[in-house]
C-alpha cells in the first residue's frame, strides 16, 4: 500500500491547432510543472483539434515534448486525449507518460452521440502504474457509466483521471457524475475540461475523508484554469478496499 500524500494537478487548455499546442506546452505547461511539481498532471479531452496518424511526425513531436517534461519534472502526465488513426481506424485516445516514457494509451469506450459516426470504440479498461500508484483514465463519457470505475478498481486502480470536453450548460450534470462515482466507489477523481467557449472550464477534483460515522466527499474546483490538490493514498486505499468488500456486485466489461 502506498502511504504517500500525492499532488494532483490539471490545466484547462484552450482548444488548439498542432502549432498552438506546441506553443502552449512550451510557454504554459512547462513553467507550471517546473514551479508546482505535481506528481500527476491531467489535460482535457481532444484539446488539440486535429487528427494524428499514429506514426506521424507531428504526433511524435507532441509526445516527445511531453516525455521530456515528464523526465525533467518527475511527473506522470495524462495528455488529455487525441484523435489518433491506427490501422485505418480513428480512436479518441489518451496517452499516459511517466518517467519520460509512454506507458500506454486509454481508448474511449463509451462514444458520445455523433462520435459513433467517426470513432472506433475502445476495447479495454487499462490500469497504469507509476511510482507504485495504480490509476486508470476514463475519457469523458466513460465516467457516466458505473462499469468503468468498478472494473478499474477491481483491476487495482486507486485514482481515476477523467479528461473531458463538456459544454458549459452541462457542468452541473457533469459534476454530479464525478462526485457520484467518487463517493460510490471511495475513489479520488480528477476531471479536467477545456477553458475555450462554449466549454468554459469548470474542472473538478474529489477525494474522501473518513469520519467516525461515515465517509464524506471533498471537492475542489479550478481557479484561473488550474486545479491542484493533494490526496492521502494510504487513507484512500483503505477506503476503497473496504468498499469493495461491502459491495456484493459482479462487474465486467464484455469487450475484454
Amino acid at each position: 500500500m502506498d502511504t504517500r500524500e500525492i499532488k494532483l494537478a490539471g490545466m484547462e487548455m484552450s482548444l488548439s491547432s498542432h502549432d498552438g499546442a506546441i506553443d502552449l506546452i512550451k510557454h504554459r505547461i512547462s513553467p507550471f510543472l517546473a514551479k508546482e511539481k505535481p506528481d500527476f498532471m491531467v489535460l482535457p479531452e481532444k484539446w488539440v483539434m486535429q487528427r494524428y496518424d499514429e506514426q506521424s511526425e507531428q504526433l511524435n513531436q507532441v509526445l516527445d515534448t511531453f516525455c521530456e517534461l515528464s523526465q525533467e519534472n518527475g511527473c506522470t502526465i495524462v495528455l488529455g486525449s487525441f484523435s489518433v488513426v491506427r490501422k485505418g481506424k480513428l480512436y479518441n485516445s489518451s496517452p499516459v507518460i511517466s518517467e519520460g516514457k509512454i506507458i500506454g494509451w486509454s481508448d474511449k469506450i463509451s462514444l458520445y452521440r455523433t462520435e459513433k459516426n467517426e470513432f472506433t470504440t475502445g476495447r479495454s479498461i487499462n490500469v497504469f502504474q507509476s511510482s507504485g500508484i495504480k490509476f486508470s483514465v476514463a475519457v469523458c463519457y466513460d465516467l457516466d457509466f458505473p462499469y468503468y470505475t468498478k472494473v478499474a478498481i477491481r483491476k487495482g486502480a486507486r485514482i481515476l483521471f477523467n479528461p473531458s470536453l463538456i459544454h458549459e450548460s452541462l457542468h452541473g450534470m457533469w459534476h454530479i457524475y464525478v462526485t457520484g462515482r467518487s463517493l460510490e466507489n471511495r475513489i479520488p477523481i480528477l476531471s479536467v475540461n477545456s477553458s475555450s467557449p462554449p466549454l468554459g472550464g469548470g474542472s473538478i477534483g474529489t477525494f474522501l475523508d473518513e469520519e467516525e460515522k461515515g465517509v464524506r466527499i471533498r471537492k475542489t474546483k479550478a481557479a484561473k484554469s488550474v486545479i491542484s490538490y493533494t490526496v492521502d493514498m494510504q487513507a484512500t486505499s483503505s477506503m476503497i478496499e473496504r468498499r469493495m468488500q461491502e459491495d456484493p456486485g459482479i462487474y465486467s466489461f464484455t469487450n475484454e
